[in-house]
């Protein structure tokens, strides 16, 4: 009897050490195996940032596809401003080309229609944005500015817009709209500003008849490390100008007072 309750407390604790023995085997595996795909993880994101590098810093019309890095340029007939605006922030968009260093070539690749459709305001909460574009453009060697701006309650004599929506670009739900025409020839870049909308951001974008000008370059870079992948993507616009040229007095010539 004593030697029959000897065999069981015996394979009691063969079971426990078992059952023991089994859960620091499962836990060490799945230890090596969170520590594997971790270190995999991190070669494939190294190895993917050091293709975004490898592509920023390759010229901006080039077609950059070595070792997973897809660089597309990022035109088409409508543009969307990537971030969006508070109140007094300006994004520019290109209406001429650059060259492979990134520089203006004006009148190469221009955007030659004579109208445009401008979208803005994408949050229905808050004060209404106005918008202000200021188009730069080139006739008979000389430099010129020509500024349209529109607000849906037309304060400060700005020009009233419409909510009729049907040209504007489907990436978000764009609240007003207007169609600028008799755009003259030479044109060189349009910049946006928003106004009167304070910290709540908005959307921009424009529409066209015809492909706008190149703005940039989308950039994914894909990396496998064993059996774990990394994508990173990133967007390289061709260098904006600075803000202070929303508010200064540009000439080709020397000033005149």
């Amino acid at each position: 009897m004593q030697k029959g309750q000897a065999l069981i407390v015996i394979l009691l604790v063969l079971a426990v050490a078992l059952t023991v023995g089994l859960a620091v085997v499962s836990r060490s595996v799945t230890d090596i195996g969170t520590s594997t795909t971790q270190e995999e993880s991190s070669r494939a994101l190294s190895a993917a940032e050091a293709g975004i590098e490898a592509a920023l810093a390759a010229p901006m019309n080039q077609q950059y596809n070595s070792i997973g890095v897809v660089g597309i340029p990022y035109s088409g007939n409508s543009i969307s401003i990537p971030e969006p605006l508070s109140a007094g922030e300006s994004a520019t968009i290109f209406m001429t080309g650059h060259d492979s260093d990134g520089n203006i070539t004006e009148g190469v690749g221009e955007y030659s229609p004579g109208s445009l459709d401008l979208c803005w305001g994408t949050v229905s909460t808050g004060s209404k944005p106005a918008i202000e574009a200021s188009l730069y453009y080139k006739t008979a060697g000389v430099y010129k500015i020509t500024r349209y701006a529109y607000d849906p309650d037309s304060r400060g004599g700005f020009t009233a817009s419409d909510t009729s929506i049907g040209s504007c670009p489907t990436d978000h739900s764009y609240l007003y709209h207007k169609t600028i025409s008799g755009l003259p020839s030479g044109k060189i870049l349009l910049r946006v500003r928003l106004l009167y909308n304070g910290d709540t951001a908005h959307f921009v974008a424009v529409s066209g008849s015809s492909s706008f000008p190149v703005q940039g370059k989308n950039i994914t870079s894909e990396a496998t490390d064993g059996s774990t992948t990394r994508k990173i993507e990133v967007f390289q616009r061709y260098p904006d100008l600075a803000p202070m040229l929303d508010s200064a007095v540009f000439s080709g010539a020397g000033l005149v007072k």
